[in-house]
């Protein structure tokens, strides 16, 4: 089938005659002068659009339709806009394809690709695509690719419909930069978002594999046929922010280095399977490798995550068993682990963090990794600060009470390895137990080792427990904390 070019020359002529529709083919009408061209198509029966005007406007109206075998929709010039309220198919290849500077595109209509919806290439670098409500994009592969060329930097898309692959990625960016706002749904069938570096997402919507859905109410998914070992998001430095659901089956979303702000409205989960521990998947996995699209690869730098909601996995939150980076964790939401570890650091791990406040609950162990790490509980709400251990791991690792006294420590356990600890605050008891941490501070004081801060609680006593184990307990309400001990699930 023929494609429709409308060339500069021909944009110059129609200048005189700018008062009249000049038809391009049966459905689709330009107009316009040679500085701000149009092509308007209205009816059902329109040829292909091969274009590469610069400033070119060209709207596809509601009930329209540019249905082909091949491509229906190519714009090469620059500063072009495609607006389209109707539908745009393509049978087997791209439906829409771009090659020009700072194409924007505005979709309310529906845009069906046989292999990809949208597919940026070449010098389309200032890409714009704004996805309406009620707009929909459909691929078999990428709904939306940006291919992989460093000169496409700086895509801008926002999505308040839905943008869905049915065995590909919904979003795949392979150029630096590049800003994802989601306020409806993504879904894909491997990696739903993926990404390279210096990569900005915002969700508030769904991000989720095809046949994961998750129940609010119950804090449980279902599948029902999703892809195996596939992520939510993936990619290798920025800044995600999410306040809505991001799902995955391998991990919830896959970063080398940056931030991941889930907010109190967020959840990341990781459907993988706990019989698989190393592989199954985190919430929130870090890599060891920083793979930039230009220059080489070099150990991931350091991640910052920040959790006020909800995130869960295999881990809630892992490191590949190589990474090296520095991580530091704010934790005042949930983070519950379905093996029985909520965080886990690999053995070679820099220096690193966790910092817990407000109602922070952590469901596993927390095991940190080689560096010099720093546990810090500030103005948490009462009860256990976890349901199993902190573990420090390697190195000289501290524990920091920031708004506590020594005099606050109620109860204490020193065993061979493990010491466990109840404290009083304004907000009720708390308790923890704790693992290869050799120093120990409250408020603003100097960090006392462990054993000055066995000398310095209130004497303690052998007491006998179940299983023969002696333990030293504190004086101060020992014998009553020690029922509770015993008698914990």
């Amino acid at each position: 089938m023929s494609r429709y070019t409308t060339t500069t020359a021909m944009a110059v002529s129609l200048t005189a005659l700018c008062a009249f529709a000049v038809p391009a083919n049966a459905a689709c009408v330009a107009g316009g002068d040679a500085a701000n061209p149009t092509l308007t198509c209205t009816g059902t029966d329109g040829a292909p659009i091969n274009d590469g005007t610069d400033n070119l406007v060209v709207t596809v109206e509601s009930g329209a339709e540019l249905v082909d075998d091949d491509r229906p929709v190519e714009l090469t010039g620059a500063d072009q806009f495609l607006d389209n309220l109707g539908l745009i198919e393509s049978v087997t290849d791209d439906a829409v394809r771009g090659k020009g500077g700072n194409l924007r595109v505005d979709n309310a209509g529906t845009i069906r690709g046989g292999d990809r919806g949208i597919r940026l290439q070449d010098d389309a670098d200032g890409f714009t695509l704004n996805n309406l409500a009620g707009g929909e994009i459909f691929a078999r592969r990428q709904a939306v690719r940006l291919d992989n060329d460093d000169a496409l930097e700086d895509a801008t898309i926002t999505n308040d419909g839905l943008i869905q692959s049915t065995e590909g990625r919904a979003i795949q960016s392979r150029g630096p930069g590049g800003t994802v706002i989601n306020n409806g749904t993504l879904r894909g069938g491997e990696e739903v978002v993926e990404a390279r570096e210096d990569f900005t997402i915002v969700n508030r919507g769904t991000i989720a594999l095809n046949g994961l859905d998750w129940n609010a109410a119950t804090l449980t998914w279902t599948n029902t046929g999703a892809t195996d070992d596939e992520d939510g998001v993936q990619f290798a430095s920025g800044r995600a922010d999410n306040f809505g659901v991001i799902l995955g089956t391998d991990d919830g979303i896959d970063i080398d280095e940056g931030t991941v702000h889930n907010h109190a409205s967020g959840v990341i989960v990781s459907t993988g399977t706990e019989s698989d521990p190393l592989d199954g998947g985190s919430g929130i996995d870090v890599d060891e490798t920083f793979e930039p699209t230009v220059g080489d690869d070099r150990p991931s730098g350091p991640l910052t995550i920040i959790n006020e909601g909800y995130i869960e996995g295999v881990r809630a939150i892992g490191t590949d068993p190589t990474s090296t980076s520095e991580i530091t964790i704010e934790n005042s939401g949930t983070l519950r682990g379905r093996s029985g570890t909520a965080i886990e650091l690999a053995p070679g791990q820099g220096d690193s963090s966790l910092t817990l406040s407000g109602d922070s609950r952590i469901f596993g162990d927390v095991i940190f990794g080689g560096g010099d790490d720093l546990l810090t509980v500030g103005d948490v709400t009462s009860g256990p600060l976890i349901n199993s251990v902190f573990d420090g791991g390697a190195g000289d690792n501290t524990v920091r009470f920031t708004d506590l006294m020594l005099g606050s420590v109620t109860t204490a356990i020193f065993g061979t390895d493990e010491i466990s600890l109840g404290l009083a605050t304004e907000n009720g008891p708390i308790s923890g137990d704790f693992r290869n941490f050799g120093f120990w501070q409250f408020g603003e004081n100097d960090a006392l080792t462990t054993a000055e801060f066995r000398a310095a609680v209130p004497q303690a006593t052998p007491v006998p427990v179940p299983a023969g184990l002696p333990l030293l307990i504190t004086a101060l309400g020992g014998l009553a904390w020690l029922r509770r001990r015993t008698g914990r699930a």
